[in-house]
């Protein structure tokens, strides 16, 4: 999600939609707001929007919409939302009700009266004709950052947009706030705990998260790799995009040949937050190639950001065998994920998690299987982070 405050262009706001692309595919949302909210939603991507979806007004609030994204709006507001309230489906229209019925006199007093009934996690903008405002949850579990824009200020869930603004002065805006034109104002004690998928998965390798460079991030994910699991083959081969770097880093450690030989295309977006199994299968299919020709016979490092339901993982592996690889071993940037996310990612089940069910390797059909340790993890991003995911909730479940 993204806002624009007394800066808005239809060209900025296209832009700002289009870097954050990567981040949900199943329909965009864009506001504007002068005199009054006007408001347009498509389904797709943003390329599928039709000629006159980008209007002029100096506001504008805009979304990718996915599975944990919201968004509604009316005529006097409009909210883009991020995560997940406890006991709604559409935490928008329910936070846009709950204002509504709020008895403080202005917008932003009635948003802190109402933000510590809020439970969950969540980042959320707020678009009024005139104003333009920003929630972030105690924790931070979902990220959002700001920066200044030719004279007015500009949000978004991702440096990567407001590096292509061109704002400047970016920096995270900090859990527990509420930021205004007038800057920030602290709603509650803060107990930072963001979602630390934002450096493994989510952000583009040119965004900062946990205030390091995601590129730097997962280089040195790649690296504690080789350390935990200093494994020969022929090939250390990535699992693109979010496994080429630590692939990269981890080949180098082990003096390893690096071998990108799975192509992505461009014009197919990620399985992983697809909405159904059916389309997360089709949609993983569809955007490999492979060169098979080096393949016959070798042995294989596969790399990757983390194993959840194992359906990359089986497809490419699949590619891998019809190629003639000899054997094949898959390491992956993250811990073992053991539960389901509560807090606005989209880890199912506990019941479709590979890695509760156990025998990973054998299920996907490779020779071993290795997880980053958890202490590798928080070595490695060094500032506290949400580990709910890789902490087995039953007892009775594989380890």
């Amino acid at each position: 999600m993204f806002g624009l405050f007394a800066c808005a262009t239809p060209a900025l706001a296209h832009q700002a939609l289009l870097s954050l692309q990567h981040r949900a595919q199943e329909g965009v949302a864009l506001a504007t707001a002068n005199s009054h909210i006007e408001f347009k939603q498509s389904q797709g991507l943003l390329s599928s929007t039709p000629p006159d979806f980008f209007t002029s007004a100096p506001h504008a609030l805009g979304q990718v919409l996915g599975s944990y994204h919201d968004f509604y709006a009316n005529e006097r507001l409009a909210i883009a939302f991020c995560g997940n309230l406890h006991n709604t489906t559409t935490p928008a229209k329910f936070i846009a009700k709950a204002l509504e019925q709020a008895t403080a006199p202005s917008l932003e007093a009635r948003l802190k009266e109402i933000v510590p009934t809020l439970k969950g996690a969540y980042s959320f903008l707020v678009l009024a004709p005139n104003d333009l405002m920003a929630v972030r949850d105690p924790k931070g579990y979902r990220p959002l950052f700001v920066g200044d824009l030719n004279g007015g200020f500009a949000l978004a869930s991702e440096t990567c947009a407001l590096q292509a603004l061109e704002a400047i002065n970016i920096k995270e805006s900090p859990p527990a706030t509420l930021y205004t034109k007038k800057g920030v104002a602290l709603l509650a004690t803060p107990t930072p705990s963001p979602c630390v998928f934002e450096a493994i998965y989510f952000s583009r390798p040119s965004s900062i998260v946990f205030n390091q460079s995601v590129y730097a991030l997962r280089a040195k994910l790649g690296q504690a790799l080789a350390k935990e699991h200093p494994l020969k083959a022929d090939f250390v081969l990535p699992i693109p995009s979010s496994g080429t770097l630590a692939a990269l880093a981890y080949a180098k450690e082990l003096g390893l040949d690096f071998a990108p030989l799975l192509s992505l295309n461009p014009y197919v977006g990620r399985s992983f937050i697809e909405s159904s199994q059916e389309s997360r299968e089709l949609k993983a299919r569809q955007k490999f190639s492979l060169v098979a020709e080096p393949i016959k016979g070798k042995d294989i490092i596969l790399i990757d950001d983390s194993l959840v339901r194992g359906t990359t993982s089986k497809v490419v592996v699949q590619m891998l065998k019809s190629a003639g690889a000899r054997h094949i071993h898959l390491l992956l940037t993250s811990p073992a994920i053991l539960a389901p996310c509560l807090w606005g990612i989209d880890i199912p089940k506990e019941n479709e998690l590979l890695s509760v069910q156990g025998h990973e390797a054998q299920t996907i059909g490779i020779d071993s299987v290795g997880f980053l340790s958890l202490n590798a993890l928080k070595t490695a991003i060094n500032t506290p982070f949400c580990k709910d995911c890789f902490i087995l909730k039953n007892k009775d479940c594989h380890v």
